[in-house]
């Protein structure tokens, strides 16, 4: 017999196909949210799922499992929404699909230092209300953003997505200083300044960009003291985890304009987003789309595939979570 795949929401048809020819698969035709306690009862039953990111794996879940599981195959780089020591525990294996995102999520990165700095939230609005024939124009005042050409960038996490967004900003003439929990080498630096600890490269940063996973570490690493210690002018960009940005202390912030703008793709509670956000003119917030484009969702589906038929066929997995 087959091993049998539930696969809980819409992947791309290449990587449904591939899993069709090889698995007994059961796949979400409506693309609707599973809710969690029919989750629980339906992973009772599969072999293997291939899951989103929306979807969530505590340890409850895992208590509630009763042996047939024995693989959870993720379509996202991020795994927090996956209990993993618990996944340890009844011996099911955890799989992600890190790297093939890293292009897009660093272009959406960069998408957002444009938008905030030049005030696209405001220019959309003016034309998209018909208000841009009311307003006074001159050319002191009228939609005045700043610009990136020239300035410094912060990176909290130099890895493989903060290196792409490093060589992407040299584009603009940026100076790149980071902050990792250690120092990296010299190539791997590729001429950043090295900051030992996060405080200390705050008063240095124009716009301060945050790519570290969601860990008990990284919780809010941009908290109230960090970001009280940045220049009035200076711009905060989060495409990694909701997790790692202190709301309450950004929000405060931008309200008092002790900084300049935002630009958010990634929220603690998403869908959900703190109402305060919708009443800001200088946030720019996305609904976490940093990997939202045809070859990245083609790709990161194929490497979920790919895991779970590396798993059955007892060949090494790809991207093993740990």
């Amino acid at each position: 017999m087959k091993p049998k795949i539930l696969v809980t929401r819409k992947i791309t048809d290449e990587a449904e196909n591939n899993l069709a020819e090889n698995f007994d698969v059961t796949f979400n035709k409506n693309d609707e949210p599973i809710q969690y306690e029919k989750l629980i009862d339906l992973a009772n039953q599969y072999d293997g799922l291939v899951v989103s990111g929306w979807d969530k794996f505590d340890e409850n879940f895992f208590n509630k499992m009763k042996g047939k599981l024995k693989i959870i195959a993720t379509f996202s780089v991020g795994y927090d929404h996956i209990n993993i020591n618990s996944a340890k525990e009844k011996n099911i294996v955890i799989t992600n699909t890190p790297d093939v995102l890293n292009d897009a999520v660093a272009e959406i990165t960069i998408f957002l230092m444009l938008a905030a700095c030049r005030k696209a939230y405001e220019g959309v609005n003016l034309v998209k209300s018909d208000n841009w024939k009311k307003v006074k124009i001159d050319f002191v005042n009228f939609v005045m953003g700043q610009s990136m050409t020239g300035k410094t960038l912060g990176i909290i996490g130099l890895g493989r997505i903060g290196r792409i967004v490093a060589k992407r900003a040299k584009g603009f003439g940026m100076k790149i200083i980071y902050h990792n929990r250690n120092k990296l080498s010299d190539k791997l630096e590729d001429g950043a300044k090295y900051y030992n600890t996060l405080n200390s490269m705050m008063p240095d940063c124009d716009f301060v960009s945050i790519h570290t996973p969601a860990t008990s570490e990284t919780k809010n690493i941009l908290n109230s003291e960090a970001i009280n210690l940045l220049p009035k002018h200076a711009i905060v960009i989060n495409t990694s985890r909701g997790s790692t940005l202190d709301d309450e202390a950004l929000i405060e912030a931008l309200q008092n304009n002790k900084i300049y703008a935002a630009g958010l793709d990634v929220f603690v509670d998403e869908p959900n987003v703190d109402e305060r956000y919708l009443k800001l003119d200088n946030c720019f917030l996305l609904p976490h789309i940093g990997s939202s484009n045809y070859e990245t969702r083609d790709a990161m589906a194929m490497l979920a595939v790919k895991n779970i038929n590396a798993f059955f066929k007892n060949d090494p997995l790809p991207t093993k979570v740990k």
